[in-house]
């Protein structure tokens, strides 16, 4: 009996410094790491003109939050920057508010956009609007991001010309501020059904996407934020299937990267996406 309570206390004990020891390098090591996690996607509907398309995608900044100060956030525009990419692609939640949802903000939406100034892409920068955003301020977040020089899109798109042919960006409203969003007229006035990016906060709205649009990029979940092995995430933000990387639906593509955010991180540290994309054969 005296041995069965020994195991019982060292394995109590034993469990107890496991999940403080667990707790803070969730804290303290992983959420302070910023890796940068190349991806080569293949997309029906991409021509083969446009291979090797390279987009770096960044999301879920929640500025002032946990360790994402003004130097990692200037830190975060020079390794995006140093990918050389074709395009950027800001999949929103810039802010962070003091009680989660409120209109007191961890930092300034001003500050937040003076430091994420300088981002560089051939084609140019774009940006959605998160729920954090919306919940806040989105005119006032839309309005320094593009003070700074940043394209936001709301169910809008805009097309440049790379090497002779047409590429399309499209912004998606976020799900969880309208999760019906007729982007179908949108669509048609592309007037073109090939190399379209779509970009949206919430992963959800990949349900809903319509037909003619092959990739969506998408944010929000965090990852999961916390990866318990063997197991996976015990909370995500949107469907499960949806929490992190690429899923493929009826000829449909989503990537859904893990955000940059510095918040509470086990088994998934904060990225950088950098997306290569080629067309599907």
């Amino acid at each position: 009996m005296k041995r069965i309570f020994k195991i019982f206390c060292f394995f109590t004990l034993f469990s107890f410094f496991a999940a403080i020891g667990c707790g803070f390098y969730a804290y303290f090591i992983e959420s302070r790491r910023l890796v940068v996690t190349v991806k080569k996607l293949e997309i029906d509907g991409w021509s083969d003109g446009q291979n090797g398309f390279k987009i770096v995608a960044i999301s879920d900044l929640h500025a002032g939050a946990h360790y994402m100060d003004e130097a990692r956030i200037r830190s975060i525009v020079e390794r995006a920057n140093a990918q050389n990419p074709d395009l950027i692609v800001l999949l929103g939640d810039f802010v962070s508010e003091v009680d989660g949802r409120g209109t007191a903000l961890t930092m300034p939406v001003e500050a937040m956009a003076d430091n994420l100034k300088g981002l560089r892409a051939k084609f140019g920068v774009f940006a959605v609007i998160g729920n954090h955003d919306w919940w806040h301020d989105e005119q006032k977040v839309r309005e320094n991001l593009e003070r700074v020089g940043y394209r936001v899109l709301e169910n809008q798109a805009e097309s440049f010309e790379k090497d002779g042919e047409k590429v399309t960006v499209l912004g998606i409203e976020d799900f969880w501020k309208r999760k019906k969003v007729d982007i179908e007229k949108v669509v048609a006035n592309i007037g073109s059904n090939r190399n379209i990016i779509a970009i949206t906060h919430n992963p959800d709205s990949f349900d809903q996407l319509p037909k003619e649009i092959s990739l969506l990029l998408a944010g929000h979940t965090h990852g999961g934020q916390v990866v318990i092995p063997f197991y996976g995430p015990p909370i995500v933000v949107a469907k499960r299937e949806y929490t992190r990387g690429l899923v493929r639906k009826n000829n449909q593509s989503l990537f859904v990267t893990t955000g940059v955010s510095a918040m509470i991180r086990f088994g998934v540290p904060p990225e950088i996406a950098v997306l290569t994309l080629e067309s599907r054969k």
